[in-house]
């Protein structure tokens, strides 16, 4: 991870993360299954548009955000205009790279010895699903228009080193483990977009993704309610022209995880 990254992980670490030495080990697609979709605007009256997409992560996690994770995701989807709702669905994969920084796990007593020592290691990971959403929107002057409420949801299925890894930890290793490789996720947002004279767009979303997984899908050495539940807040910048749209979103979670997603989305087709 680039030096100039870390001062800006590190502080929003600490406002999620306590001081005591702990370990968190959750899925990685934690605070990054929702990445930007783009649809058309009402104004361009496309009943619908097909996109394909190529998304890099980039971001932390673990206690204090000290595994980096880096990842890349292709996804291709579909979007519609209904009237007064507009809606979005489609499928994508995803590979990347956990890296697990060496840590002594500490028993609670006595303080002085080791339960657990995680070796420093990159671990591969990989993640397939389905993504889908719908909003309200209001068209605004120029046009403009504002996506009042949108709800979305996704649903990964992980394969590779890290689940692995997580799934043979002794229980006593860490505070809280995801066993599972299944995860849901949905979301709720509101967004806003301009339209310039010139045709670019410029918009900006903010939202809310809550994981749906109980909490018997993880073993907690302390409380069940640790980290359950389990959301991220989600803010996105995007600016298009013509087919390609280009944006940049920051996905923080309250379980010890955060991101930056840098992410394209071009329209397919001749319109």
């Amino acid at each position: 991870m680039k030096k100039t990254f870390l001062p800006f992980l590190i502080t929003a670490a600490l406002l999620f993360s306590s001081c005591v030495n702990s370990s968190y080990f959750l899925s990685p697609s934690n605070a990054n299954s929702n990445p930007y979709h783009a649809i058309p605007l009402v104004s361009d009256s496309l009943k619908g548009a097909t996109y394909a997409s190529g998304i890099f992560t980039m971001g932390g996690a673990n206690q204090g955000w000290r595994d980096n994770v880096f990842a890349f995701q292709g996804r291709l989807h579909r979007s519609n205009n209904l009237g007064s709702f507009q809606t979005y669905y489609g499928a994508n994969a995803t590979v990347g790279s956990y890296r697990i920084t060496e840590f002594y796990s500490p028993n609670s007593y006595p303080y002085d010895t080791v339960n657990f020592h995680y070796y420093s290691t990159n671990s591969f990971f990989g993640y397939y699903g389905l993504n889908g959403g719908i909003n309200f929107v209001v068209p605004t002057g120029r046009g403009g228009e504002w996506r009042a409420l949108g709800l979305e949801t996704a649903v990964h299925r992980e394969f590779g080193n890290y689940y692995n890894f997580r799934k043979n930890l002794p229980d006593s290793a860490a505070d809280v483990t995801f066993r599972k490789n299944i995860t849901g996720n949905i979301g709720i947002y509101t967004e806003i977009i301009h339209k310039s004279k010139h045709g670019a767009e410029f918009g900006y979303k903010m939202g809310w993704n809550f994981i749906l997984n109980p909490s018997s899908d993880y073993t907690h050495v302390y409380s069940p309610n640790s980290v359950n539940p389990i959301g991220s807040f989600v803010n996105t910048i995007h600016f298009s022209k013509g087919k390609a749209m280009g944006f940049v979103q920051i996905n923080i979670s309250n379980s010890y995880a955060g991101n930056v997603q840098f992410g394209l989305n071009y329209r397919l087709g001749k319109q």
